[in-house]
């Protein structure tokens, strides 16, 4: 019997370093390392290689926060588990209102920090579409248990719609035994709520769209500012010399 080949050596390192790389360097980086698992006799590791998908735009810039912003990231994660905790205690009962307010602001600012930072850390990329798909991205990921796992390693592969408004999508609230007019009643304030949160997250997703696009302006604006102040300030030297050679004709 011919002995494997050497096996690659971590290949969970590997998936790091593979998912780490610039979009135009994965697909390449993918299938030699896939190659390289078939040599070394890990056929079914090759196979479940090869099928990775290349990370879209805005998932590969949520893992780049994953990895270089890591902690802001684990930030978000935790204030979502929070967040779907007091939406559950409070659909049962057991948690204020203010509390809930209180955790989706940490949630939002989370979200805001982040986006915040990717503005900084993709430079031109960082377009209002793909700032608003990434916080998308970063608020549906949080509060999914299914794709923490993936939010943390930085190991996304696709953006990800927020869904309603967001975390309460996710509560179950607890059942108990009800008078059916009490019921209906119960099912009529939920609709009311569940109406007006949606309302209050659009709103909140156009006033954080329009942020963006005054830090955008403001920045704009500011590099006008610099450029008019130095020819402003070349305007005055040219304006000096100039006072000085008639005085020196005169």
């Amino acid at each position: 019997m011919v002995p494997p080949l050497a096996a690659v050596p971590d290949l969970e390192h590997e998936l790091d370093a593979l998912y780490a790389l610039p979009l135009d360097e994965f697909t390449k980086a993918r299938n030699d390392l896939s190659a390289r698992l078939r040599k070394a006799h890990q056929a079914d590791a090759a196979v479940e290689v090869k099928a990775l998908k290349k990370p879209t735009l805005v998932a590969w810039s949520a893992n780049l926060l994953a990895r270089e912003r890591h902690e802001l990231v684990a930030e978000l994660v935790d204030a979502g588990a929070r967040l779907r905790d007091v939406q559950q205690r409070a659909l049962a009962g057991k948690a204020a209102q203010a509390d809930v307010a209180a955790a989706a602001t940490r949630e939002r600012e989370a979200v805001r920090t982040l986006v915040a930072a990717a503005r900084d850390t993709l430079g031109e990329r960082a377009n209002a579409q793909v700032l608003d798909r990434l916080s998308q991205t970063l608020r549906s990921a949080a509060v999914d248990p299914a794709r923490v796992p993936e939010l943390l390693a930085g190991r996304l592969t696709e953006e990800l719609r927020a869904v309603g408004f967001g975390p309460l999508e996710a509560v179950t609230p607890r059942r108990r035994q009800q008078s059916p007019a009490a019921s209906r009643a119960a099912r009529e304030r939920v609709k009311e709520l569940r109406a007006e949160a949606m309302r209050l997250a659009r709103e909140a997703s156009e006033a954080e769209r329009a942020t963006r696009e005054a830090d955008r302006e403001a920045a704009r604006l500011h590099a006008e500012a610099d450029r008019l102040r130095a020819e402003a300030d070349e305007a005055a030297s040219a304006l000096t010399a100039a006072e000085g050679d008639l005085s020196r004709g005169a």
